[in-house]
């Protein structure tokens, strides 16, 4: 692998990164959900705030 191959990874594994944090943040939820939705919905920003929210108040409603 070469020195741009390997920016090119380390560029990708921040984004990736950055993606789910700000999903989390975004929709209140632990990483691991937030990377979980990403791998199976994509990266369209509507999709996953929608199915974010549906776990969301899914658990809120689950601690009652």
């Amino acid at each position: 692998m070469t020195s741009h191959d390997e920016a090119s990874k380390d560029d990708h594994e921040r984004e990736n990164a950055e993606r789910v944090r700000d999903l989390a943040e975004r929709a209140g939820i632990p990483s691991g959900l937030a990377l979980a939705l990403i791998l199976k919905y994509g990266n369209d920003p509507n999709v996953l705030d929608r199915e974010a929210a549906k776990l969301k108040r899914n658990a809120d409603n689950g601690d009652r």
